[in-house]
């Protein structure tokens, strides 16, 4: 089978890191055709086998690239939504959440919104298969499209430059590390009113916000508390200083109103380091089994946030690994083309 990889999200954050971890593993047995910029994906992997397309996946012009080239394979596998129009093999695609659909206000406007509906019911329809992150996920698909009938869920794992990472013994000390961006959905405003209620008691704590360099913000009070003493903004940084970091760190903290998955809970156990996460339904669903601490509320997490941590042991990773994606979506692949 000659199965063409939607790599266009390669370096894209969270799909370009699923993206990543599900090239790692391939399985050998069919022969793949990668779809998008070649210098980015043969970071990735040694061939020749690529479809050029530099444009990038949310661009409008990239709706109408590639399909002439990718009708001449087997199938088509994309990690989003955002599909060519005019490819008339198989396609298969991950859907990792529906947020824009729950809350309006992460989309930029009324016709950004409009579009990513069209563009998300149209991957619904035209889809052999679904594939997505969680049973939260599921659910909320399943509500605002209820006719999608093949949904599988294959949830996500830690891709290899985690699992190489040195993982030895090494000295806490009293930093708090958050990692991703400003969006509403990852509810920053509540660990940052949370983190100086705690470091009124213990000015010694620090926390560091990892993300981009793009901090900018029309929200004022949330302005006001991201220049709070002991708040540093590390920008972009290599994989090698994110996971010192987290190493390092008394606790990862991860507050968001919103998640499909939500995976630097589970990066940072890996990496034992205690998460403390707001306890939002995909979180009890993904990590209730593991030594996480959940809170609810700015002063429940303030009093925790100034708790010593427990030690983490090695965990299990369980499904959330890279096979168990990999071999689910191959699984469902051969099914639906027998």
């Amino acid at each position: 089978m000659k199965v063409v990889i939607d790599c266009r999200y390669l370096g894209l954050s969270g799909i370009g890191r699923y993206l990543e971890g599900i090239i790692e593993k391939l399985p050998s047995d069919h022969e793949y055709i990668y779809y998008g910029d070649s210098n980015k994906i043969k970071k990735y992997v040694e061939t020749n086998n690529i479809i050029e397309c530099t444009l990038s996946p949310f661009s409008p012009k990239a709706l109408f690239e590639g399909a002439k080239e990718i009708n001449k394979y087997d199938c088509f596998f994309t990690p989003n939504f955002i599909i060519p129009f005019g490819i008339k093999i198989p396609i298969f695609s991950t859907i990792h959440d529906v947020i824009f659909l729950d809350d309006r206000t992460t989309t930029n406007n009324y016709l950004d919104y409009r579009i990513k509906k069209y563009l998300l019911k149209r991957a619904t329809k035209i889809s052999r298969a679904i594939f997505t992150v969680s049973n939260f996920s599921k659910e909320r698909i399943k509500h605002y499209f209820p006719k999608t009938k093949n949904i599988i869920i294959t949830y996500t794992g830690l891709a290899k430059n985690v699992l190489n990472a040195n993982n030895k013994e090494i000295e806490k000390d009293n930093s708090i590390v958050f990692v991703g961006n400003l969006k509403k959905n990852k509810n920053i405003i509540t660990l940052l009113k949370a983190f100086e209620k705690a470091r009124n008691v213990d000015n010694s704590l620090k926390l560091f916000i990892i993300g981009s360099n793009n901090h900018k913000t029309k929200d004022e009070e949330l302005n006001k508390y991201l220049n709070l003493p002991g708040v540093s903004f590390t920008g972009k940084i290599s994989d090698d200083e994110l996971f010192l970091i987290i190493r390092k760190a008394k606790y990862l903290v991860q507050p968001s109103l919103y998640e499909g998955f939500g995976l630097p809970p589970l990066e940072a156990l890996y990496l034992k380091t205690v998460p403390i996460i707001s306890n939002i339904q995909v979180f009890k669903e993904i990590y209730e089994k593991y030594p996480v601490i959940f809170f609810s509320g700015i002063e429940d997490l303030a009093n925790k946030l100034l708790e010593a941590p427990k030690d983490v042991e090695s965990i299990e990773l369980n499904n959330y690994c890279f096979e168990f994606v990999v071999n689910s979506i191959f699984s469902e692949i051969r099914r639906c083309l027998q």
